[in-house]
């Protein structure tokens, strides 16, 4: 497995001219997606007798191949332009009263908290901030205990942004179904480099997930997914033309309707055929579905654990949980020494994020052991 990602890393990940341990902020596109992107560029500077069918059918080329990625059918899946926009989706179909309280995690990203903050000013519905627990993941009995009785939803990163817990998704989940509670999981800082496993889906009614950044496509992109079950309780509230039941006929566009495609479709952003940015997106994927996301995850897992057991520096506490790991790790850099390690780590062309004053990093399919080991040394010797 090792050796197939290395042949891959050398022939897709050539011009990253960095040791680039900052998925978690920018995920690199493939050299493949680059050449797709050209294709399509010459289009853009060319147009000429560009069939209709091509314009309306390319959406569906990145949308299934998003659904074999997660696992469900491509009627579940919906492209957005982001995960502010999916959860502003999900906020404005769900029929909520201004008794009822949507649940969110204090200090999640943004996305995760504005769209419902704002419904909540506008007297849509109550809002509830949970602190998650400091030094634990949290679970179900956490929950309990924590979350107000009068929940309709909750939203939660898989990944959080700033620490690198992986939340336990059984564990919430089993809970927010026994109380019928809708569950909107943002996937962005997990997926791709990790896979959601079969379980954990079934308990999960809604799912949001950014493309530029373990997904290696490009930024300006979100999948959106729906269960089957949870379509019923969303309402539909804006119409475009190309979602459409009559966008598939270019004779027929006259032909006014607030019918749909099927499933999910009728929650695409306007403008989906955007040429440049599915085809980025398109062979991205292909990627990391040749590879496998479940050797994908082995091999990123192996190299956090690496890391973690050849660190020797005492300047450095781990903040994020062993237990459970995803592919982010964070640390408190002691001695008020942040903006020095990352000055030392760019002068030897290591590429990290400082997050809330911490140092991130965040191990992908490109990074190599021989990277993990440089990196090491010079973290080592700080």
């Amino acid at each position: 497995m090792k050796e197939v990602i290395s042949e891959i890393v050398k022939e897709e990940f050539g011009e990253l001219k960095s040791h680039y341990f900052n998925a978690a902020y920018f995920g690199p596109s493939p050299l493949r997606s680059k050449r797709q992107v050209e294709k399509s560029l010459s289009k853009e500077v060319n147009p000429s007798f560009i069939p209709y069918k091509d314009w309306y059918q390319k959406p569906e080329i990145s949308r299934k191949l998003f659904a074999e990625l997660l696992g469900v059918s491509s009627d579940e899946v919906f492209h957005s332009c982001s995960v502010s926009d999916i959860n502003n989706i999900l906020i404005h179909g769900l029929e909520l009263s201004e008794n009822d309280v949507v649940t969110v995690v204090n200090k999640d990203y943004p996305s995760n908290v504005l769209p419902f903050l704002l419904n909540k000013e506008r007297n849509k519905n109550k809002l509830q901030l949970l602190d998650l627990p400091l030094e634990d993941l949290p679970t179900s009995e956490w929950l309990h205990q924590k979350i107000s009785p009068d929940t309709k939803v909750f939203c939660i990163s898989w990944v959080t942004f700033d620490t690198g817990k992986r939340i336990d998704l059984v564990d919430l989940g089993k809970y927010l179904k026994s109380k019928n509670i809708f569950f909107i999981v943002d996937c962005t800082q997990g997926l791709g480099g990790l896979k959601l496993k079969p379980e954990e889906l079934e308990l999960i009614d809604a799912i949001s997930c950014a493309s530029y950044k373990w997904l290696l496509g490009p930024y300006g992109h979100a999948f959106g997914y729906i269960s089957k079950n949870a379509k019923f309780n969303i309402i539909h509230n804006n119409a475009n033309w190309i979602t459409s039941l009559k966008s598939t006929n270019v004779q027929s566009l006259l032909d006014y309707t607030t019918d749909t495609l099927p499933g999910a479709r009728k929650f695409d952003r306007g403008q989906t055929a955007n040429l440049l940015a599915t085809s980025c997106l398109e062979k991205s994927l292909e990627l990391l579905l040749e590879v496998g996301l479940e050797k994908i995850e082995k091999y990123n897992q192996d190299l956090v654990r690496y890391f973690i057991k050849n660190l020797s520096t005492k300047n450095l506490r781990l903040i994020t949980p062993t237990e459970n790991p995803s592919n982010i790790l964070c640390f408190k850099v002691l001695g008020d020494k942040t903006s020095r390690l990352e000055e030392k780590l760019t002068s030897n062309n290591i590429d990290v994020s400082i997050r809330e004053g911490s140092l991130r990093l965040s191990f992908h399919l490109y990074n190599s052991k021989a990277q993990v080991e440089f990196l090491l040394n010079i973290v080592n010797s700080f």
